[in-house]
């Protein structure tokens, strides 16, 4: 169950990669602009920034106007969440590295660079940088665990390494990965509801397929960290979120302390109804046949926390 992607040329040898940052926003007001603005003074010249805006309703992207330098606006007239809006930018990119953003980072001069020299390792599939508070800019994520059986995230502190190093999960809010990968994983997991676990679900899909996903210490980004947000949360959504990724990626014993933990949730119930229409069943067979590695070889690999 160990088996791992094998070591061979960069996809890109000899030529530096182009680049698409995928940046989906959905009633981001002046974040856009100042997301899309730092991007753009931060990436190459032929490089391109793909804008999807999830049905908005507060004219945030009005200033992307046809002719934009170096972007392309898609715009959703309904709402279809995080997964699938990323997954559409992706689609509508042409770059061989598609970094996905929210709609609300500093992109710090010199992010770019190291994080496509990482990239060029055919073992890894997806990479990020160290994400700061962009009010605070002190405090730093390096990536994150699930420190009890919630799996809501448990930022991971800074180690002494200054290459890039294996973690066990990546913050959706900046993360890249090669094209290649993308389109032989589909990207986000679809069936995800709206927002919510798709980040730690890729992640987890990627080391069980033989991927590795690291840290890159030589990259920087800003993150706005908020405790409110311009759109309704559904409680019944993340935990049904949650619970797709259990029933698709974790043994009996992790999965039924996720359970145990949720049930006493009053949203649980709605949760689980919306768990037993899903289609995760089917999706946990599709990606268990493509596995190289399993729950139990991941949580040895990285002593996950809320499963010790």
């Amino acid at each position: 169950m160990s088996e791992a992607r094998t070591a061979g040329s960069p996809p890109w040898a000899g030529s530096r990669p182009r680049v698409s940052v995928v940046v989906v926003t959905h009633n981001e007001g002046e974040n856009v602009r100042r997301t899309v603005d730092g991007l753009l003074e931060t990436i190459g010249e032929d490089d391109e920034v793909v804008v999807v805006d999830d049905c908005s309703n507060d004219g945030s992207t009005d200033f992307l106007t046809p002719g934009h330098d170096r972007t392309t606006l898609v715009v959703n007239d309904r709402s279809v969440g995080i997964s699938a809006a990323r997954n559409l930018g992706g689609q509508v990119g042409s770059g061989d590295i598609v970094v996905f953003s929210d709609a609300h980072v500093d992109a710090t001069p010199g992010w770019l660079a190291p994080i496509v020299d990482a990239l060029a390792d055919p073992t890894v599939g997806e990479v990020a940088p160290v994400i700061s508070n962009r009010w605070r800019t002190h405090l730093k994520g390096y990536g994150f665990t699930w420190g009890e059986p919630s799996l809501k995230m448990k930022w991971l502190p800074a180690t002494d390494a200054s290459e890039p190093y294996d973690i066990p999960f990546i913050c959706g809010c900046f993360l890249a990965l090669r094209r290649e990968v993308f389109e032989e994983t589909g990207g986000f997991d679809e069936g995800m509801y709206r927002w919510g676990s798709e980040d730690a679900e890729l992640s987890l899909r990627l080391w069980l397929l033989g991927y590795r996903c690291q840290v890159v210490p030589g990259s920087d980004v800003g993150h706005l960290f908020r405790s409110r947000f311009p759109y309704e949360v559904d409680m019944s959504g993340i935990i049904y979120n949650v619970l797709r990724m259990t029933t698709i990626h974790l043994g009996q014993d992790a999965s039924t302390r996720v359970v145990d933990h949720y049930a006493k949730s009053p949203a649980f119930a709605r949760a689980w109804a919306r768990l037993l229409e899903s289609d995760s069943w089917r999706r946990r067979d599709e990606v268990r046949e493509l596995r190289r590695r399993d729950f139990d070889w991941f949580n040895d690999r990285f002593a996950i926390e809320a499963f010790a």
